[in-house]
Order: structure tokens, then C-alpha cells, then sequence
């Protein structure tokens, strides 16, 4: 009997003992390094994003600057290359430079000197000959403003333009209107050019253009309001120059050396203009009178 109540009695006891119950979770402390951690490395990645995102913008901008200068320096070498030489003149401020531009070139078998004629024969050289501006002769003058100066019957460049018959290996040119005229000086190599109307770039603000098709003139002094505006006469070459940055400096040829024209001009971004991309460029103008 005593025997079965323990046993009774130790069922009870166990059934109504508390049991324990082991919980697990953060404390506070370490929630707020997860926080610190998460939000510096949320910063870093913003920053990181934030600095390549900008990298790219600088890298495109100055890739517009370098894209610019090279049109620039591609287009004024490629004109003032191939003008005729000692045609070449820079005005006061040097911010505009102007020139004749060649068309072709032979040599001359007959040409008038000492009296005016209509016409002047020519090697034909080839089928491209160009035969629709005016002959130039030995172009060397002590004053360029001379080569500009368009009158008379006679000088270095021909008043009229021409026109060409070829015959065999000769080619005739008749000054257009039946006109007579006659050069200054003989050529020692009998180089004859065929030459356009002259061409500048000049900076205006800061933009650069091109001008063309407004004829001779005589004092370069007077260039500035001689220029056209016209879309078809004046070409924007470049828009974001630094305000009076473009210098123009000429070293004319002699015997030794071809003519050298220099030119030093800054480009400055749109959107951060304290960023410059420096030009400096020779062009060495290969013609020889």
C-alpha cells in the first residue's frame, strides 16, 4: 500500500513541475552595428556609383573637346596647306587669318610680262585642271596687301578670271570679258596658279568661323566689316572657344624653308568652363613660287 501511494505521489509531483523555456534573439547592441555596418556600406556603394557615373560624364565632355579640336585643326591645316604662297596674311589682333586658296598649278610656255595679251598657255597637265578662277605668277611681295589689291592691267594676280581650250598637251587660257593684262615678275620655275577667291578664319565670341565668296580686299584693316554673315559664306567651324584665345602668327618662306603659319587657341567645356583643352598647331604651307 505505501509502496503504490509513492509511486502515486511521485506521478503527481511530476506532472505539475514548471518547465524552461531557453529564448534566443539580437540585443540591442548588436542591431546597431548591423545598422552602422549596413549604412556605411550603403554609402560606399552610392559613392562608388555616384563617382563612376561622373567619370563617365567628364570622360564624354572632354571627348567632345578633343573631338572639336581635331575638326579644327583638320580643317585650317587642310585650307592654309594648300594656299597660295605669300598670300598669306593675319590681321592686327591676330584673331583672323586670310589666304588665297590654290585650285591647280602647271607651268606656263607663254606668258605676258612686258606687254598685256588675252591669253596665257599652259602645260596640260592633267584632265582636272581647273580653268574657273584667276592666274597667279610669282606672288612675292614686300607688302601681301598688294596681292589683294585687284586693278589695273597689271600684276601678280589676274583681274579676270579665265577661261581654257586645250589643244594636245598645251592648254590656252583667255581672260574672261576680252581682257588683256600682264604680271609683274617672271617666275623662275614658270609656276603658274589657278587661284580662288580669298578664304579666313576669323573668332568671333567664341565661336570660330569660316568665311568665303566676299571677294578681294585690299587692307586687311578693313576684313573685319567686309565679312559675310550669310549661312552660305560663313561656316561655324567650332562654338566653345575661350574669349580671345585664337592667335594667328606667320613666318613668311625663304630659301631655305616653306612658310609656317602657327595658331595656339583654348576650348572650354559647357557645363564646367574652368576645364581647358589647349591648342597649339603648325601648318607648313608646302607651295613654292
Amino acid at each position: 500500500m505505501s509502496k503504490v501511494m509513492r509511486l502515486i505521489g511521485s506521478a503527481s509531483i511530476g506532472r505539475h513541475r514548471p518547465r524552461l523555456l531557453r529564448l534566443s534573439g539580437f540585443t540591442l547592441i548588436e542591431i546597431i552595428i548591423v545598422i552602422v555596418i549596413l549604412s556605411v556600406l550603403s554609402i560606399g556603394s552610392v559613392q562608388f556609383i555616384s563617382f563612376s557615373a561622373q567619370g563617365y560624364v567628364d570622360t564624354a565632355r572632354r571627348s567632345v573637346l578633343a573631338s572639336t579640336a581635331t575638326i579644327v585643326n583638320e580643317k585650317i591645316s587642310r585650307l592654309i596647306r594648300e594656299s597660295l604662297p605669300g598670300s598669306i596674311r593675319v590681321n592686327s589682333t591676330q584673331s583672323c587669318i586670310e589666304f588665297i586658296p590654290v585650285l591647280g598649278a602647271t607651268s606656263y610656255i607663254d606668258a605676258p610680262f612686258d606687254t598685256t595679251s588675252t591669253n596665257v598657255t599652259a602645260v596640260n597637265v592633267n584632265t582636272l585642271l581647273r580653268s574657273n578662277g584667276r592666274l597667279a605668277i610669282y606672288p612675292v611681295v614686300s607688302d601681301v596687301n598688294q596681292l589683294y589689291s585687284l586693278s589695273g592691267i597689271q600684276g601678280y594676280i589676274s583681274t579676270e578670271t579665265v577661261s581654257s581650250v586645250v589643244t594636245g598637251n598645251e592648254v590656252t587660257f583667255t581672260f574672261n570679258g576680252g581682257a588683256s593684262f600682264r604680271f609683274e615678275r617672271r617666275s623662275p620655275q614658270k609656276r603658274l596658279y589657278i587661284v580662288d577667291e580669298p578664304n579666313a578664319f576669323c573668332q568671333v565670341g567664341t565661336q570660330l568661323f569660316y568665311y568665303q565668296n566676299y571677294g578681294f580686299v585690299g587692307d586687311i584693316s578693313n576684313l573685319p566689316t567686309r565679312l559675310p554673315s550669310s549661312i552660305n559664306e560663313r561656316l561655324l567651324v567650332a562654338d566653345q572657344l575661350s574669349p580671345g584665345s585664337l592667335r594667328f602668327q606667320y613666318l613668311p618662306s625663304s630659301l631655305r624653308r616653306n612658310a609656317i603659319v602657327s595658331y595656339e587657341l583654348e576650348l572650354q567645356g559647357a557645363s564646367n568652363q574652368t576645364e581647358i583643352f589647349a591648342i597649339n598647331q603648325e601648318v607648313q604651307v608646302r607651295n613654292v613660287p
